[in-house]
């Protein structure tokens, strides 16, 4: 969870040599989440030890901090505003949650990382401008959560020190050389393959006049006509001006009937007439293009962006399991 909510909290484009994580110096998202999620999101992840104020039973303890029954039913009712789930999940994914909010600060305040008031109003700032609001209209949006304005920036504060942490503890294991990003590629490589596209030229009869013209066009196209003059002068389609000029279209995209009646042509090929949307259509395939592999140094970024993200929640994970085993956490739940 928390790997994908470094993710939210990043920028979105990253220095090549870097991984794509938050990072201690930290910059907020440029993403556009619509401003109740987002809110909701922050509640769900973060009842914070405020919720604790009455004495109640206990949920957890994680290295020494108790984590009480109320903060657990308070978040899993926050989060059953965002996700449809049963109570039980909810209640487990909640503890979880909170298990996980206290080992970060745990570790956080081992390592001495806080987030600066600065760093802070940067975050406000990055969710206002998101969601196109001024303050007034932002802190309106927080109180029909039913969340205080103040709470609601310790819960941001939480989330940027989670993301803060979880980066500086990930950065230095997702470092990974050119030797296993080649190799990355070459397992996958079929992945990186360009779609293959065709520019295609488009001419339309109406079937008011009949197959037989349409027929008579095809002749005059495959007796050396140029298709496109032809276009210009008989079209009656959207591009007929254009000499039927359609560009490069991906094959994938194509409608079923346009694709079988183009897939075999050569370059300079003329399709057989096709009968479609009560009209004839014919086509000419001036140039196919793509199917190509990339290079890897072409290919670069892209290919260490997508290995970082498979092995993020991975290392995440372990990282968080290593926390928990070193700190002792009880569940009494």
């Amino acid at each position: 969870m928390l790997a994908w909510l470094a993710r939210k909290l990043r920028p979105d484009e990253h220095p090549s040599k870097e991984p794509p994580l938050a990072t201690d110096n930290w910059q907020p998202a440029t993403g556009k989440e619509t401003m109740k999620p987002w809110l909701v999101l922050l509640l769900a992840l973060w009842a914070g030890p405020a919720a604790a104020g009455l004495v109640d039973g206990v949920a957890a303890v994680v290295g020494g901090r108790v984590i009480t029954k109320s903060e657990v039913e308070e978040l899993a009712s926050m989060s059953s505003r965002s996700a449809a789930a049963a109570p039980g999940d909810r209640t487990s994914k909640a503890l979880e949650s909170l298990i996980e909010t206290a080992l970060v600060e745990r570790e956080a305040e081992r390592q001495g990382i806080n987030v600066t008031d600065e760093e802070l109003e940067q975050a406000v700032a990055d969710v206002r401008k998101r969601n196109n609001m001024d303050d007034r209209t932002f802190r309106e949006a927080i109180a029909s959560q039913g969340m205080k304005y103040d709470a609601y920036l310790r819960t941001l504060r939480s989330q940027v020190l989670k993301a803060k942490v979880t980066g500086r503890a990930l950065r230095s294991k997702l470092k990974v050389g050119d030797e296993a990003l080649r190799e990355y590629y070459l397992k996958n490589v079929a992945e990186f393959r360009d779609p293959e596209s065709v520019r295609l030229y488009h001419i339309q009869i109406s079937a008011s006049r009949g197959i037989a013209a349409a027929e008579a066009i095809r002749a005059r196209a495959l007796a050396g006509e140029s298709f496109s003059a032809l276009a210009r002068q008989v079209s009656e389609g959207p591009g007929a001006a254009k000499g039927g000029d359609m560009g490069y279209l991906a094959v994938k995209k194509l409608a079923g009937e346009v694709w079988d009646a183009v897939s075999g042509l050569p370059e300079g090929g003329v399709s057989h007439v096709v009968a479609m949307g009560g009209a004839f259509h014919l086509f000419y395939a001036a140039e196919w293009k793509g199917g190509r592999i990339p290079a890897f140094e072409e290919l670069r970024d892209q290919i260490q962006d997508r290995y970082y993200k498979e092995k993020e929640e991975e290392l995440y994970r372990s990282w968080m399991d290593s926390l928990k085993e070193k700190a002792g956490v009880e569940r009494m739940l």
